[in-house]
């Protein structure tokens, strides 16, 4: 494996956190939040882009970069006002900065006129000069006229002495991307300067190592400086160098500039290198007895002996090391994968194996069965680790969705505003990866056909600035995501007359709000009067209720007119493994997820009452809640089983809604692996997923969001079967 290709592989992927962290600090100032440390913050992920690109040559990056960087820079020192304008501005140049890092990740072509466009609009925010392009050393050093040692003039001098800074980088500052260059170009903003370059630590040209660092530089500069404004300046590379800041005068025991060691001649080393490259031997100036700056550093700092300071530093590094070292690592995906199964498997055969040890007739106090206990808390534990290292915060997917809003009210030419909330909610990482399409979709609907244009909404006396939100959030067990707009709601006529014309409902079909709503999700529907980019093709919504089920979730609308739509999706947290009441329904096995289980109860014939049909409520402490027969709801039996005959789960689904589910008996809680149903056989409304159990069977794991919203309107899960054939 070539090396250089995995670093160049490790670099693209700080490159996705870098952008990441560039689109959320550019946004969090776009809200409001223009502190400096804000800020620096997206000053130093376009940089550490530029950094790692000059490494790898990626030249037409460097450049963008690098203009992009000016104008945060100015931005950084107060030349340049966060305005919105700006800001825009700086949106679309991530954008771009995003396209062009992974067109050089592709190997693909760059949209090279989109880019010179945005970084003539970076060039124009600053001030003139701010736009100077990348030019190798030139640009780098030509800011700076570094003088001989013996023939520095001092800075201007003020009460309590000039300020002198010492500053040696380490190598750790360089590996950073970090450029002493532009630290030095930091200091001579602040006031006149003069910079000193002290090379006397530079070896041979034969000894010489590329990535170490050699030398240093002495800045003198005006004494009514705040010393807090000099600190500031280094501010990102504390602990990557030597910084010593003091004042001339504070100590007596200067040397005199006779006693300087001779200066190092950079033209000198110039000739030498271009008379004779490859014989040149660099012979190191006598190591110059700097003046002290402080009273705290009077001991000079000798080449070839140790410095007790650096030593201790070091030492308490080395004993720090153990805490901070190896704090997270990169795993490739596909062993994480291998050992999810793993466990799955381990969890299959610990039921197995104490369905063995139940049926052999083992006494619960007896040693076999103690270590089945023990093994079954090992095997739980071990599960929760494993799943904690899939568990992702969703904001991975959230990042993507601020340029997409940009891009579609662009295309629509209506101003948006998103609002994310609950970025750090976490859910299996299988989940994460297959929520991007389903909620592009929705994104893309609620600007499209959710928020009213400008002019209607001023008219219906709202702000002009339509809001889309996007919220995520942890509700029983599941993981609840919702895309809300504040549009004119769901035209419920409109949709209900575009659906006859379609053919795909009769003209005279009694439908409720929530149906015609869901009319939506019907293959071929589309409210658009026109083909567009965005919409009019009828592809879209039924593709995310599709790929919500198949994540064993569902998907519901709630509207009102005048006032916006919410799409709620509900998920699992994970698809491989929970902790399930195992049931028995008409002679079969089923699983109900114990985190939506409130309670079990035995219904007594007292509570229990009639509402005509088939249909019962059940009296839980002076509330009621419908009594639903699971055996019924699935076609398992025709006729409703007696209340006092079965056993009751209190169950509560999204949205606070209650049920109580009626089966047969209880067997007991165990842990099950959730196995995909609509892969292995096909998609059955009321049921989740599958599992394999101790002994072997298949047993099916109830949807009980699914079984709780057939309790509050539809008459039956046919509805839904007949509902799911014909999509």
């Amino acid at each position: 494996m070539d090396p250089l290709a995995a670093i160049r592989e490790t670099f693209f992927q700080e490159c996705e956190e870098q952008l990441a962290e560039l689109e959320s600090g550019l946004l969090a100032m776009e809200g409001g939040d223009t502190d400096s440390e804000t800020i620096n913050a997206v000053f130093r992920a376009v940089h550490s882009i530029k950094g790692g690109a000059g490494a790898f040559s990626l030249e037409p990056l460097v450049r963008f970069a690098h203009v992009f960087e000016t104008a945060l820079d100015e931005m950084r020192s107060g030349r340049l006002a966060p305005s919105a304008d700006v800001l825009k501005t700086l949106l679309r140049a991530a954008d771009v900065l995003a396209d062009q890092v992974r067109a050089a990740h592709d190997g693909a072509p760059e949209d090279e006129a989109r880019s010179a466009a945005l970084a003539e609009e970076l060039k124009a925010l600053g001030p003139e000069g701010a736009s100077a392009e990348v030019a190798g050393t030139e640009e780098a050093w030509g800011d700076f006229a570094f003088q001989p040692l013996t023939a520095v003039e001092a800075a201007p001098d003020a009460a309590g002495g000039a300020w002198r800074v010492r500053f040696k980088p380490r190598a750790d500052l360089y590996a950073k991307a970090n450029e002493a260059a532009l630290l030095l170009r930091e200091l001579r903003r602040l006031g006149d300067a003069v910079v000193e370059l002290d090379a006397s630590a530079l070896p041979p040209l034969a000894d010489l190592d590329p990535e170490a660092a050699y030398l240093a530089w002495t800045v003198t500069l005006p004494g009514e400086l705040d010393e807090t404004a000099i600190r500031e300046v280094f501010e990102f590379v504390d602990g990557d160098c030597e910084l010593e800041i003091g004042r001339d005068g504070d100590t007596a025991a200067a040397d005199d500039a006779d006693d300087a060691a001779p200066a190092f001649d950079i033209s000198a080393l110039l000739a030498k290198v271009q008379a004779a490259p490859e014989t040149l031997v660099v012979e190191p100036a006598p190591a110059p007895r700097p003046a002290p700056l402080a009273k705290a550093a009077t001991t000079p700092v000798d080449a070839a002996q140790p410095n007790p300071a650096a030593a201790n530093d070091a030492q308490a590094a080395a004993q720090r090391k153990p805490d901070t070292a190896g704090a997270t690592i990169r795993v490739d995906l596909e062993r994480v994968d291998r050992l999810i199964d793993l466990v799955g498997e381990l969890v299959i055969n610990q039921a197995m194996l104490s369905q063995r040890v139940m049926e052999a007739g083992f006494a619960r106090a007896s040693g076999v069965a103690m270590g089945l206990d023990e093994l079954e808390q090992l095997t739980r534990e071990i599960q929760d680790s494993v799943m904690a290292i899939r568990a992702q915060p969703v904001k991975s997917v959230f990042q993507r969705m601020p340029r997409l809003v940009r891009e579609v009210a662009a295309m629509t030419g209506k101003p948006v505003r998103l609002v994310t909330e609950g970025e750090g909610t976490e859910v299996d990482k299988t989940v994460i990866e297959r929520l991007a399409d389903p909620l592009t979709h929705m994104i893309r609907n609620a600007i499209d056909h959710g928020l009213e244009s400008p002019e209607t909404r001023a008219a219906a006396g709202k702000p002009a600035e339509g809001v889309v939100r996007l919220t995520a959030a942890h509700r029983s067990g599941r993981i609840v995501i919702e895309v809300g707009d504040d549009g004119g709601g769901i035209n419920r006529e409109r949709v209900k007359s575009i659906a006859v014309e379609r053919g795909l409902i009769a003209a005279d079909a009694p439908l409720s709000d929530e149906e015609i709503d869901n009319l939506i999700f019907m293959p071929g529907f589309s409210t658009a009067s026109e083909v567009s980019d965005i919409s009019g093709r009828g592809v879209g919504m039924d593709v995310v209720r599709r790929s919500i089920q198949a994540l064993g979730g569902r998907i519901t609308i709630t509207s009102r007119p005048g006032k916006g739509s919410t799409f709620t999706m509900s998920l699992p947290l994970t698809l491989a493994v929970l902790d399930g009441m195992v049931v028995s329904v008409q002679g079969q096995t089923l699983v109900a997820p114990i985190t939506a289980i409130v309670e079990t109860l035995l219904p007594k014939a007292s509570d229990v009452h009639s509402l005509g049909g088939h249909a019962r409520v059940i009296a839980i402490r002076d509330s009621y809640v419908p009594l639903i027969d699971v055996g019924m709801a699935l076609g398992y039996r025709a006729e409703p089983l007696a209340a006092t005959q079965g056993v009751a789960l209190l169950i509560e689904g999204e949205g606070g809604a209650r049920a109580a589910l009626l089966v047969d008996a209880i067997q007991g809680q165990r842990q099950v692996v959730i196995k995909s149903l609509e892969a292995n056989y096909r998609q059955v409304p009321g049921v989740a997923a599958a599992t394999i159990l101790g002994d072997g069977r298949v047993a099916l794991i109830l949807d009980i969001d699914t079984i709780v919203a057939v309790s509050r309107g539809a008459d039956s899960l046919r509805a839904e079967k007949r509902l799911a054939a014909t999509g």
